[in-house]
């Protein structure tokens, strides 16, 4: 390898994985930008290719979740029935077959079989079924939907659509807990809200329900913003038939397992699986971490996916999957498809592997743990 390539490497790893390696002069903003445009040069261009060879994996599953009209009113939580439209036609282009996740196994263990991807969505959104479905019928593809059981019964701690529903209804917002107040003119500064705001929770539950007296000051019901966006019994069970949807796992309660101790992890897991079951009349195998992270779920909770009885349990980390998973199926990789909006560039970097070569300095292409 040239020495160019060698210490491209080595730079792109270090802007990507920690911007603060980055010479102190450089403001902030222009590390972003220098992280976004490392990102899309790699992500178009040749060298982008022969860096990510080793990262392309046998298959690839991608993440979506809402499916939106309206990207930018919605705070950027989704992406548009256009951007899942592009996905699709890129990877019918790439000659990948979009797969179900039993088939994805099966191709794993099979060295002649063809390159696949996998189509999964989280939380069981009403928009799969109106904006997402139509357009998987155009391609003949099937979709993964991973779904957790408050979110269909309404009794999940959705935080998530509470600060979404508080940052659209209110020009200025105090976040107690974070003992910040935002002031909420346009869209860009509730997109920026919303973003810091996310950041400051990460993975720490005890945060997440901090937000609780807020949502309440501001009379927002939670029950009903879930029940404005997610799929109820009956609509789920008439979705599930549909030859195109396997429904999956996705916890009962859609918390972060790690904050969990033993008892609770294994029963949000395991009771999430036998009330899907009972609700849809068959198995459900596959299921979904609803926070993917490394600090979100481990060994602990990957062992639990298997002991309840599923077959995979799909993490947030990037990565595409290589037969070596096979040997870890309740740690597989994801690569996040459904934020607002994929420049060509970043969708060829998820989709050849060079997203994960860069976010970690080149490393183990076969993501796992890490």
């Amino acid at each position: 390898m040239s020495y160019f390539v060698r210490n491209l490497r080595r730079f792109a790893g270090e802007l990507l994985e920690d911007p603060a390696r980055v010479p102190a002069k450089v403001s902030t903003a222009l590390k972003v930008k220098l992280k976004s445009g490392l990102e899309e040069a790699l992500g178009a261009s040749a060298v982008g290719d022969r860096l990510a060879a080793r990262y392309r994996g046998r298959g690839l599953v991608l993440m979506f979740h809402e499916i939106h009209d309206d990207v930018e009113g919605n705070l950027r939580m989704g992406c548009s029935p256009e951007q899942l439209r592009r996905v699709l036609a890129a990877l019918k282009s790439e000659g990948r077959d979009i797969v179900t996740p039993d088939e994805a196994l099966a191709r794993l263990a099979d060295p002649q079989a063809k390159e696949f991807a996998v189509l999964t969505f989280d939380d069981g959104y009403r928009d799969n079924r109106i904006r997402a479905l139509p357009i998987l019928e155009e391609f003949g593809a099937p979709m993964t939907m991973f779904v957790p059981t408050g979110m269909v019964t309404r009794e999940v701690y959705a935080w998530w659509l509470g600060l979404r529903a508080l940052l659209q209804r209110h020009d200025e917002v105090e976040i107690e807990p974070m003992a910040r107040r935002f002031r909420l003119a346009d869209a860009p500064s509730r997109n920026a809200a919303l973003r810091q705001i996310t950041l400051w929770i990460g993975t720490d539950r005890i945060r997440a329900e901090a937000l609780k007296p807020t949502f309440d000051r501001h009379g927002l019901s939670l029950p009903e913003l879930v029940a404005e966006v997610a799929m109820d019994e009956r609509e789920l069970k008439d979705f599930a038939t549909h030859p195109l949807v396997t429904i999956g796992g996705h916890t009962t309660s859609h918390t972060f397992l790690a904050g969990l101790d033993d008892a609770a992890a294994y029963k949000d897991i395991a009771d999430n699986k036998v009330y899907l079951e009972s609700l849809l009349g068959g198995e459900v195998r596959h299921f979904a971490y609803p926070y993917g992270t490394e600090g979100a779920c481990g060994e602990r909770e990957a062992a639990y996916v298997l002991a309840a009885g599923f077959a995979t349990g799909f993490t947030t980390r990037s990565g595409q999957l290589f037969p070596a998973h096979l040997a870890t199926s309740s740690l597989l990789p994801r690569e996040d498809a459904g934020f607002a909006y994929m420049t060509p560039a970043q969708m060829g970097s998820r989709l050849n592997g060079m997203r994960r070569a860069l976010v970690t300095h080149f490393a183990d292409p076969v993501a796992g743990l890490r």
